[in-house]
């Protein structure tokens, strides 16, 4: 068992380290999704704004009427062309596109007139419109046109809003205040075409907080699952620790009943050669004599063969119960008579019942009752035993107390009293004989009659074992 036991560790131990790595690694790449994709939200965002902003300051700056208004004529044009990367480009021109432009004057400052003519009327402004943005694109690359920052901000936060981000931002507007060493802005945006020097920077205040509380469900699904999968292991190795434990009583009881069975044999082997051998049967009270000593071994030998059966039945399937009147002053009795002849032991009896009948499998009856004085006679090292049988009858049920003076029980083995096999050892004896089937085979037959049972104990001074058996209908019907 301790073979399986470290190949399984080995085992888990692996699988929940990769599931937690997974986990983990699982965990990063979704961060790092909720990031580019609130990048891209927010520079979108940005845009719109920007542009918007840019056409109004424009607008604007064209609105001066203390000068003469010029007209300025660009003429642009753009065309995609499949050039080779190798080509060379002439200047005015980017990898892939041709863009030409001519001004007829001066270049352009910040004397704009924006031609509203009517032939222009039905052309769209609207902030992230096409036009709009080619508009914003070419007065941020051939003009010296700068936004208003407070219109900026103010179009920014409208932008964001729509797209239900509720950070706060500062935009940076020049080189001087863009750190890209120590203090990278969230996002970096260039305005114009051909001018890299062009360049705004935003940075977002609590964004960490906030992508964390976008994939908050994935953070919890997560450590479900890292929990679910870390009790899964904890409790097959609680399981696995449990069935050790029974495989060594298993043995020991294996052991136990080896060595009962190999006595009697011994003893019975014994006295058939004496009588065979040494003419012991031409005496008759040596005949005598030995007969009854291979009674008394014959016994024992049909006692330890009744638990190992008992043990079995409990295996395989529970046998039906009996149910019938029986008194209960006589089968107290009769339990305690089994007792009462061992010196040394007083066994006291009280009686709290209205009735002294009562419906219950008689076998099993006596077998729990008498299972438990068995115990409070063997675990009871005092020169004068004590033990008190109390019955009490309440609403519903029978109680019977059966309370010893004897050695106790620690309080660390008391969860463990009903299992199979288990024994408490009582310091350094090992006289005391028992298989650890007694209280189990007790708290079975319970079960089976719809009774409980409870234990009490204090190391030196005795335990105290409760049981109760419910009143069927005829006791009901009786007591009414």
């Amino acid at each position: 068992m301790g073979k399986i036991r470290k190949r399984i560790w080995w085992i888990a131990m692996p699988a929940l380290l990769t599931v937690l790595l997974f986990q983990s690694y699982w965990l990063r790449q979704t961060y790092q999704s909720q990031q580019e994709a609130f990048v891209a939200t927010a520079t979108e965002a940005f845009h719109n704004a920007y542009d918007n902003t840019i056409i109004v300051t424009a607008k604007l700056y064209g609105g001066d009427t203390s000068q003469p208004l010029k007209k300025y004529s660009i003429q642009a044009s753009i065309g995609i062309n499949d050039i080779p990367d190798s080509t060379p480009l002439p200047p005015g021109h980017v990898s892939g596109a041709r863009i030409t432009y001519d001004t007829t004057e001066k270049p352009l400052g910040k004397g704009i007139h924006m031609d509203t003519s009517a032939a222009n009327r039905n052309l769209s402004l609207d902030s992230g419109s096409p036009l709009s943005h080619f508009i914003s694109t070419i007065f941020s690359s051939f003009t010296d046109v700068i936004p208003d920052k407070d219109t900026l901000d103010k179009n920014y936060r409208k932008e964001l809003d729509k797209k239900h981000i509720p950070l706060a931002f500062r935009v940076l507007a020049n080189n001087k205040e863009i750190d890209t060493i120590s203090n990278r802005p969230t996002l970096l945006i260039y305005p114009g075409l051909n001018n890299p020097n062009r360049v705004m920077g935003v940075q977002f205040i609590g964004l960490p907080s906030y992508l964390l509380k976008k994939m908050s469900s994935a953070i919890i699904l997560s450590i479900f699952v890292a929990f679910l999968i870390t009790g899964c292991i904890w409790i097959l190795w609680r399981i696995i620790l449990r069935q050790e434990k029974l495989e060594n009583m298993k043995r020991e009881f294996i052991s136990h009943v080896t060595h009962e069975l190999k006595t009697p044999v011994s003893i019975l082997q014994a006295t058939n050669e004496a009588l065979l051998t040494f003419r012991g049967m031409n005496d008759p009270d040596k005949t005598e004599r030995y007969l009854r000593h291979s009674k008394t071994e014959l016994d024992k030998l049909q006692d330890l063969i009744d638990k190992i059966m008992q043990v079995t039945r409990e295996e395989q399937e529970q046998q039906p119960l009996s149910v019938t009147r029986a008194d209960i002053n006589t089968l107290v009795a009769d339990a305690a008579g089994r007792f009462s002849h061992l010196p040394g032991l007083t066994i006291e009896q009280q009686f709290d019942i209205q009735d002294g009948t009562f419906f219950t499998d008689v076998t099993a009856f006596n077998t729990i009752l008498s299972n438990l004085l068995d115990n409070a006679v063997k675990y009871n090292d005092k020169p004068h035993k004590e033990i008190l049988i109390h019955v009490k009858e309440t609403t519903g049920h029978y109680s019977f107390t059966v309370k010893d003076n004897g050695n106790g029980i620690e309080k660390q083995h008391l969860p463990f009293l009903y299992d199979k096999f288990y024994r408490v050892v009582q310091g350094d004896r090992h006289d005391i004989k028992g298989y650890g089937l007694g209280l189990s085979h007790v708290k079975a037959l319970l079960h089976q009659l719809q009774g409980s049972i409870s234990v009490s104990s204090t190391p030196g001074n005795g335990t105290t074992f409760i049981f109760q058996l419910p009143k069927y209908e005829k006791d009901q019907a009786a007591a009414g």
